[in-house]
């Protein structure tokens, strides 16, 4: 079939119109450059919102788990440190301050007295209570263990272990498989912050002193089943997520916490005998560094309110502070990550917590600490890398 654009005639009648046709395309084409233009900066304003909501959410995530939790553990060891047995009295403040702060998003005036004032879950009550349990028993129990001469490095060493028990449980439990690249990052990893707390340790003097084999082994066995139950935690909350959506951490935070709070009731008595002792510390003012601060304000009333403030106090207030900005930020990133992946960024995490007590309390940097570093970042960098490149063949054979 021939075109009636090729034909003579229709050649002829173009030609005989052309410039009409030439002048027409110049306004055309003029109109959409103009259009374009005007575009633009739409389309760039629509590029950035588009991708400024991921970059914040990682510069969040990252924030609320370095910043949060190096801070959390740098107040835990202040604390533990004057009172090996204040664990129960810390993880209860630490609940107290994560539900207070979470309570405003679900509170619902229309949902009326039945629901306690509640907006309506997402994920069934009976799949947090659950939840909550596990939560609540592992945070327990690894505050408990510092009651049996556990140290922090030594804390630090026996819970590094979580992503070994987290893959072996997710094997066994949730039928995944994981790459061989996988496996030797989790090795990596874990030996790089073993190394690295073990090193920092040999620096500060012998871990266990004046404890005898029974009180240490009890430490090691309640670090060991919290590790486990925490395995079997990522793997329900990975189940959850794969049931009801992974945009729920939020209502995760806040049901972990509040329904965890009526079982510190039956240690009221506990409690209190913490509390007491907490409240008998000497006051801010007495602290080194801070007086150099203080001296450059010379209000009284500064001075008189912190004088008021007991140290131990402090601390627990900023431990629960941090607690509540780092578990935000740990629960930001399981709702977008599997718990290995959890498991991984905390591991490093403890590690940075673990560089940066050394930089500030000017201990020595020991060989096996930089060993341990390099292993680390060696370890995440090959997870990252692995994890992308499965990725990939998951989408190619699609």
């Amino acid at each position: 079939m021939i075109n009636d654009n090729d034909s003579p005639r229709a050649r002829g009648y173009a030609s005989r119109v052309s410039p009409l046709n030439s002048d027409e395309s110049r306004l055309s084409q003029s109109k959409r450059q103009v259009d374009i233009q005007q575009d633009a900066p739409n389309l760039v304003t629509a590029t950035a919102l588009a991708v400024m909501p991921n970059w914040t959410s990682m510069f969040l995530m990252t924030s609320l788990i370095f910043g949060g939790c190096c801070a959390n553990v740098f107040a835990l060891e202040a604390i533990i440190k004057e009172q090996p047995t204040a664990g129960p009295l810390i993880t209860f403040a630490q609940f107290i301050v994560c539900a207070l702060f979470t309570l405003p998003h679900f509170l619902s005036p229309t949902a009326g007295p039945g629901a306690l004032f509640l907006s309506p879950r997402a994920i069934p009550l009976k799949s947090w209570l659950i939840y909550t349990l596990y939560f609540l028993s592992v945070n327990l129990l690894n505050n408990w263990a510092f009651a049996y001469k556990i140290s922090v490095p030594l804390h630090i060493i026996l819970r590094s272990a979580g992503p070994v028990a987290s893959m072996i449980i997710g094997y066994l439990y949730n039928g995944r498989r994981y790459s061989r690249g996988q496996i030797a990052s989790v090795a990596m990893l874990t030996l790089g912050v073993a190394a690295a707390a073990m090193a920092d340790a040999r620096t500060k003097g012998p871990v266990q002193v004046e404890t005898d084999l029974v009180t240490t082994l009890t430490g090691f066995t309640i670090l060991a089943l919290a590790m486990i139950l925490s395995a079997f935690q990522g793997i329900f909350a990975d189940r959850l997520y794969a049931t009801y959506g992974r945009d729920h951490w939020k209502e995760a935070l806040f049901y972990s916490h509040a329904l965890s709070l009526p079982v510190f009731f039956t240690s009221r008595g506990q409690l209190a005998g913490q509390w007491r002792v907490v409240a008998e510390s000497p006051s801010l003012v007495t602290l080194e560094g801070l007086q150099g601060l203080l001296r450059l304000v010379p209000s009284r009333a500064v001075w008189g309110l912190l004088g008021m403030i007991p140290v131990q106090v402090a601390y627990l207030a900023m431990n629960a502070l941090t607690q509540y900005l780092c578990i935000r930020g740990v629960h930001l990133l399981s709702a977008k990550s599997s718990s290995l992946t959890v498991t991984i960024v905390l591991n490093v995490r403890k590690l940075a917590s673990l560089l940066l007590s050394i930089y500030l309390f000017g201990n020595h940097l020991a060989g096996g600490v930089l060993a341990g570093a390099a292993l680390v970042f060696v370890g995440g960098g090959l997870y990252g890398f692995e994890g992308a490149r499965m990725r990939n063949m998951a989408k190619k054979s699609q």
